[in-house]
């Protein structure tokens, strides 16, 4: 095992010494960061992934908080890049246990600072977005899981986490019909995976957050947190403890699954002002 990965004040936890590489990881308050720390504290053996430089940052964080992680910049939508870093991964740690397909981006529509719901994006949207939306937020993850595969195959273990969202799979939002239809392959590539490699030992799950307390939560998304069941929006750090679970042993039966993570919010049936008198 490489000499960067000795930890130092780990908590013992369900991850230790399993080798994750997560994507995705280059802001501070983003999920991405937010579930890397939570595999940091379970012993995770983590190597972080994103195309911006502060990425490094976030490595620099995590070693500050006590752990020893790596970290590399790469365009995830290149896919002999994506066979060259997981290649990497695997001369440094000897394996390949986890991945965490957490990178991704939505193309909004805005008005100001915020998503604008009257225009028709699908009517206007440019070849060129729509195919960079999908690249973004499904071809990376595709090549990513075809890059860790023949090794987590070799191995007869795997655990993959693929994010997807409620917009797509479960709802959609005026403005964001290209990152709806992208998240929502992001289920049906993961099934395809859960179903084809079980005989493997390898699981494939999808997470499907809603409004959570990161930087790309606009005003109006913010007042959509605040109307959930829950009064409020998540935290990278609550989307981090699923991540956390689906990555390790003990989610070994939980495969090929959806799981939402909203607060409530999509069971909502009366959306409107105050509260529905019955």
């Amino acid at each position: 095992m490489a000499s960067f990965y000795r930890k130092r004040n780990t908590m013992a936890g369900q991850l230790e010494n399993r080798s994750i590489v997560i994507t995705g990881v280059a802001d501070p308050q983003g999920i991405g960061f937010g579930s890397a720390r939570v595999l940091a504290q379970k012993g995770a053996l983590l190597t972080l992934v994103d195309i911006s430089e502060q990425v490094h940052e976030r490595r620099d964080d995590l070693e500050r908080e006590g752990f020893d992680v790596r970290s590399h910049t790469v365009d995830l939508t290149n896919h002999s890049d994506v066979v060259d870093l997981i290649d990497q991964v695997v001369k440094d740690t000897g394996v390949i246990d986890g991945l965490v397909n957490l990178a991704g981006i939505a193309a909004r529509a805005k008005k100001g600072d915020d998503v604008d719901f009257e225009v028709p994006i699908l009517a206007t949207t440019s070849i060129e977005s729509w195919e960079r939306t999908l690249a973004i937020n499904l071809t990376t993850q595709f090549n990513c899981v075809r890059a860790v595969l023949p090794h987590m195959i070799e191995r007869r273990y795997g655990r993959i986490v693929n994010f997807s969202s409620v917009t797509g799979p479960v709802g959609a939002i005026a403005g964001l019909g290209a990152y709806a239809a992208a998240k929502a392959g992001v289920v049906g590539l993961t099934k395809s995976i859960a179903l084809e490699n079980g005989q493997f030992g390898i699981t494939a799950n999808a997470i499907a957050p809603g409004y959570v307390n990161t930087a790309a939560l606009t005003p109006g998304m913010h007042i959509g947190g605040e109307n959930t069941p829950l009064r409020r929006s998540g935290e990278p750090r609550e989307i981090g403890a699923l991540v956390g679970f689906l990555a390790s042993e003990e989610s070994s039966y939980v495969t090929g699954q959806l799981i939402t993570i909203d607060g409530g919010n999509m069971i909502q049936e009366y959306k409107g002002p105050g509260e529905l008198v019955l």
